[in-house]
């Protein structure tokens, strides 16, 4: 008599997910194209005043904004009508146990509240310094001072970038800074 070896197959497990998350995945990059299709649209109707050649302009932040919306969302449902979804996530990675720090929140929340105080008084590039620096300390940052130096960086790049190159009306100076002349 022979032992014949009997094979036991274990069901095929499919790796596409479930018909509902397609939906669900398909409708979301829908409504992205629609969002996108709306903000070169709404761009389209920015009104720029005449002569203003020798900035970018208004229109350009909003019409690089919808076209790389409209071509990653584009993207996405391409691979999506491939059949190549994204796995999704097995659970939030927060620590439930832990409580609200309310001294965090609130260092966070003047941080932007000063910015009342410091644009007028002070001038943007110092006004988004101190947003950047107290913020990022109480977050936890390790360093205060390069919390600082990171947030002058910043504060000078976007003056740069929107008050000169856009043309936008960021105040470089405030009424205690008027000395320095810029």
């Amino acid at each position: 008599m022979s032992q014949a070896s009997v094979e036991v197959s274990e069901p095929e497990t499919s790796t596409a997910p479930p018909r509902a998350l397609r939906i669900e995945a398909m409708i979301f990059v829908g409504l992205i194209i629609v969002l996108a299709i709306g903000v070169l649209v709404g761009a389209s109707t920015i009104r720029e005043p005449l002569g203003s050649t020798n900035t970018l302009g208004a229109r350009v932040v909003p019409y690089a904004v919808g076209a790389l919306l409209l071509i990653s969302a584009i993207t996405v449902l391409i691979q999506q009508l491939r059949g190549r979804f994204g796995e999704p996530d097995g659970g939030e990675d927060v620590d439930l146990e832990a409580s609200t720090s309310w001294m965090t929140t609130v260092i966070v929340l003047i941080s932007f509240a000063s910015l009342i105080v410091t644009i007028p008084w002070f001038g943007w590039p110092i006004g988004v310094a101190v947003v950047f620096a107290g913020s990022a300390i109480a977050l936890g940052a390790r360093r205060w001072w390069v919390a600082v130096l990171v947030g002058i960086a910043m504060g000078v790049v976007t003056q740069v970038a929107f008050g000169t190159l856009l043309g936008l009306s960021l105040p470089p100076t405030g009424t205690l800074t008027s000395w320095i002349g810029l």
